[in-house]
This record gives structure tokens, sequence and C-alpha cells, in this order.
């Protein structure tokens, strides 16, 4: 599989996620989210980026989705481990954390190849 499908992929990863952080952080400037609950949205903005991603994958994969999302999710938390390394962040929750991760980027390239293209 082409290496530019992963980058499309990632971009389908980056881009909501930045977006919708933007948001959620803006949110919190003026008081209209409460701290206890960005921590809850911050989890589904990721969990539904992963997903986007995934399933843009298994839309550009013709086999095997549930291989072309889980490397995807091993790219992604490479990506977030590398970035927890730099602010000593490790504990045994981040590794559950990536776990859920891939999962859900699998699962999105699982029904994104069952989808038709057309989509």
């Amino acid at each position: 599989m082409k290496i530019i499908n992963y980058l499309k992929s990632l971009l389908y990863f980056f881009i909501p996620l930045i977006f919708l952080l933007l948001i959620l952080s803006i949110l919190y400037y003026y008081d209209i989210i409460d701290n206890n609950i960005i921590k809850y949205f911050k989890i589904i903005i990721v969990l539904l980026s992963s997903f986007i991603s995934g399933f843009k994958i298994g839309k550009l994969s013709l086999t095997k989705g549930y291989k072309r999302g889980i490397i995807l999710g091993i790219i992604i938390i490479t990506i977030f481990f590398l970035i927890t390394l730099f602010t000593n962040n490790i504990n045994w929750y981040s590794f559950i954390y990536y776990f859920i991760i891939i999962i859900v980027t699998t699962l999105g390239s699982i029904l994104g190849i069952n989808k038709p293209k057309n989509i």
C-alpha cells in the first residue's frame, strides 16, 4: 500500500483533532465548559479523529482493512508516544489509552473497507 494513503489518513486525523481542540480551548477560555468536562471531551475528540482516519484508510484500501487500521493506529500512537516522552507523563493509563486508539482506528478501517467507495 502506498505511503501517500497513510499520509492522507493522518491528515484526516490531525485536521479534525486540531480544529476541535481549538474550539474546545476557546470554550474553556471563556468559561463556557468546566475543566472536569474538558478531559472527557479531549478523549472523545481523539477517539473520533482516530475513527475517521481509520475509516479513510479503510476506504483507500482494497483488502485487509484491519491490517491497515492497525498500522495507522501504531503510527498515531508512535507520534503520541514521542510527545509523551518529551512531557514526561508516561504511566499505565497512557498505554491503555494507546491500545484503545489502535482498536478504534482498526474498527474504523474495518467499517471503511466495507462501505461503498462513493461515500
